[in-house]
């Protein structure tokens, strides 16, 4: 046995004593999910530092809202439904801890307030708390479960306790409770992000195998490039398990790209080899496929690799942790790829009779088509190249526009169908109990505030009275509706009514800070008010946000009230932090990009030979992006997390086939080939293999375009239109380009002065 067969086996050796520990850590890393916006963001992002004061002030702000029909505030049974939930044992772990922080009933609140010692009139407390805990019909109301940390992470579970604990105490038919709020977003993106994996895994394998098979016409082939891509995304996953980390319903798509990456680095490879093997002089077609593919194989796939890394720049996790995981899953697949194709063709070589059935010899009509059908398009793109390159030009010029308009978005209704059930729950409870998404403002007084008690709960009522104003705003809820009535008679003086007032204000303070809108220390104490907005109308939360900050301010200035007062005003709650990761994700998205932009140009100058070759071999690779994301911004789509990655990677991915084409451009020019020659050379020797490459990355991933999950959904689909676009501008654009008089700029000097610029 010669050396090489030796080291080509001992590899493999390696492989099968890994392949447990890559079996086991692919396993585990698709158990595991983090899909709550809390998890997306680390500890020092400025907006979850106010929510994280805001939770250690007032609790946390992970609910679960449950109501059914017939969930109303004189239903007898929500009392032994609501005491399950606090003395099950299912509902503790093995030391005793409760996995919620607090269960409030509409019912028992309403019972409460309407019993000695508040005795408020029932109409009075149904006027108070509607839009809140009572809908308009004065009757149906909710129960609002607030977890802890370690209920979060145990969330699929106890939400499946809490559905049967509903229909074996308050007998609810299966299927007609509605649940919603913080806990059932990230829940809904758990089951989502299963779900896909379970419901798209599979045929997504299947399809790449087939589109392998279909473009190589050789099963040995196809074969060995499917199971090399499958290695490679189970490396991919086991990266990410061995590393500590846990995936989220965007890691989904993860392991399936990298597999259609392999895949198109493998075609490549074996397109090179069928090449060799139409040489009847050459007699090692692997190692020729070898010398041919290496370079532009790296390239590409560095070029890859630094569109998914650029994604590192986030501040969002989930984005962050794909782009390193993809990333090293390119590098990885690569090596398998350079490693083992040409190794196996050099010990398992496929016989030229064999490839007869395919397109190898250069007498087959296959061959002869493609061969016809390159000449013409380049003898076409001779003649029109500057109307092409103008078009093109135009057209990202009109796209730039609408990139001016893009938006972002994370909020639930732009994660899911307007069909699947989490919507569907929180359109039911939105219309019979009232909106769900809470906006909170706090007003610290700290303790040197010279501001008396009853100034506070004017100053209080004023701001909750201009929340109240706002159309957004459905319902308002604060320390003041769970105060007792003040009654002033005709003889009372204000002075009188004064200090029956600040008896009441100071005898209602522990129920307040039970009631968890009210939160005292030694540094003073702050007045919490929710205002309560719909989590599917279409509402800027931004502009919401931005202008409800100005008319409180303005309010509390107008006042007399200032920090000199030691009065002063600030919003927490899971909004604001929604608000903030929108905004981050379209920093993300430019700063990503821009960065990839920079170094894949920086590349590409370098492979090219020149600043100004290197820029004009870019345009290609600028036109998908700007077309794709232009048509976005104009149709006013939002952007989501999925869709953010798609233009990094996308840039990365799209490069691919511009180095390869441009290698073999270069080649045909050193070879002695006229420009135009030299672009038919290349469409040739990689013309077919980047279409190939484009049909498997596209159709290999659409199948997750079927995905409730609407991120990963958009995230097959933009990926499919900006690689297809991205073909259209390497097998027209770029030729364009090439034959164009800035093709001169590719020829080597000594050819440039003597070559006239239209051949």
């Amino acid at each position: 046995m010669d050396m090489q067969r030796k080291r080509f086996y001992l590899a493999l050796l390696y492989l099968a004593l890994l392949s447990p520990f890559i079996g086991y850590g692919a396993y585990r890393a698709t158990a595991t999910n983090a899909n709550s916006p809390l998890d997306w963001v680390p500890e020092t992002f400025p907006a979850r530092q106010a929510y994280d004061s805001f939770v250690e002030e007032f609790g946390n702000g992970d609910v679960l809202i449950v109501s059914w029909p017939g969930c109303t505030i004189d239903e007898p049974l929500l009392d032994p439904f609501v005491a399950s939930l606090r003395d099950d044992r299912s509902f503790f772990d093995e030391e005793g801890e409760w996995y919620f922080e607090q269960v409030v009933s509409g019912r028992e609140l309403f019972l409460k307030l309407t019993s000695p010692p508040t005795s408020l009139p029932e109409m009075e407390v149904v006027q108070r708390f509607k839009g809140s805990f009572i809908g308009d019909d004065g009757r149906q109301t909710s129960i609002l479960i607030t977890f802890n940390s370690a209920g979060l992470k145990k969330r699929g579970e106890l939400v499946s306790i809490i559905e049967d604990r509903l229909q074996q105490v308050v007998r609810v038919p299966e299927g007609t409770w509605h649940l919603a709020g913080p806990v059932m977003d990230g829940l809904s993106v758990d089951r989502a992000g299963k779900a896909a994996l379970d419901r798209f895994a599979l045929p997504s394998i299947l399809m790449i195998y087939y589109l392998c098979y279909f473009c190589l016409r050789s099963f040995r082939a196809a074969t060995v490039i499917f199971l090399l891509s499958l290695l490679a995304s189970g490396i991919t996953l086991a990266f990410v398990f061995y590393r500590g980390e846990e995936m989220s319903a965007l890691s989904i798509v993860m392991p399936p790209l990298v597999q259609v990456l392999a895949v198109s680095g493998g075609i490549h490879l074996v397109n090179y080899y069928y090449e060799a093997l139409r040489d009847p002089a050459e007699t090692e077609p692997a190692k020729r496929c070898f010398y041919l593919g290496w370079l532009p194989c790296l390239l590409s796939a560095g070029t890859t690799a630094v569109g998914l890394f650029s994604l590192a720049v986030s501040e969002l996790t989930p984005i962050r942790n794909f782009g390193i995981d993809a990333g090293t899953g390119v590098l990885i697949t690569t090596a398998l790829i350079l490693a083992f194709v040409p190794g196996y063709f050099y010990f398992f070589p496929l016989r030229t009779a064999a490839t007869v059935q395919s397109d190898s010899p250069m007498e087959s009509p296959r061959h002869q088509f493609w061969s016809h059908f390159w000449w013409e398009l380049t003898s076409l793109l001779q003649r029109v190249s500057v109307p092409v390159i103008f078009i093109a030009l135009i057209a990202m010029a009109f796209a730039t526009r609408g990139l001016q308009q893009l938006e972002t978005s994370v909020r639930i209704e732009t994660l899911f169908d307007g069909e699947t059930p989490v919507l569907q729950d929180y359109a039911w409870i939105e219309e019979h109990v009232g909106p769900v998404v809470s906006l909170e403002l706090l007003l610290d007084f700290d303790a040197t505030s010279p501001v008396s008690t009853i100034e506070r709960y004017r100053l209080l009522a004023r701001a909750e009275r201009l929340l109240e104003q706002r159309a957004e705003v459905g319902a308002t809820l604060s320390a003041l509706e769970f105060l007792p009535q003040a009654h002033q008679s005709p003889q009372m003086s204000h002075a009188e009514y004064d200090l029956q007032l600040q008896q009441i204000l100071e005898q209602s303070r522990p129920r307040l800070v039970n009631s968890g809108y009210l939160h005292q220390n030694d540094e003073g104490e702050t007045f919490r008010v929710t205002a309560f907005v719909s989590a599917i109308e279409p509402i800027d939360y931004g502009t919401l946000l931005e202008q409800m900050k100005e008319n409180l301010r303005e309010e509390l200035y107008s006042s007399g009230y200032s920090q000199l007062n030691g009065v002063s005003m600030r919003y927490a709650g899971i909004m604001p932090l929604v608000h903030e990761i929108q905004r981050q994700l379209m920093e993300d998205l430019f700063a990503s990009f821009v960065s990839v932009f920079a170094v894949i140009t920086i590349v590409m100058t370098i492979v090219q030979g020149g600043l100004l070759t290197g820029l004009v071999a870019m345009i290609p690779n600028l036109f998908p992006i700007l077309l794709v994301f232009g048509i976005i911004g104009w149709r006013g789509i939002a952007v989501d997390i999925g869709s953010m990655m798609t233009a990094s990677v996308a840039l990365g991915v799209a490069v691919d086939d511009t180095l390869h084409y441009l290698t073999f451009f270069r080649r045909g020019l050193s070879n002695g080939l006229h420009r135009q020659e030299a672009v038919n050379y290349a469409y040739h020797h990689c013309g077919r293999a980047m279409m190939q490459t484009t049909l498997i990355c596209g159709l290999g991933l659409l199948i997750f375009g079927l995905s409730d999950f609407v991120p990963t959904s958009r995230f097959a689909w933009m990926m499919l239109y900006l690689l297809f676009t991205a073909l259209v501008g390497d097998l027209l654009l770029l030729p364009a380009l090439l034959l164009s008089p800035l093709g001169r700029l590719f020829e080597p000097s000594k050819k440039r002065s003597s070559v006239n610029p239209e051949t």
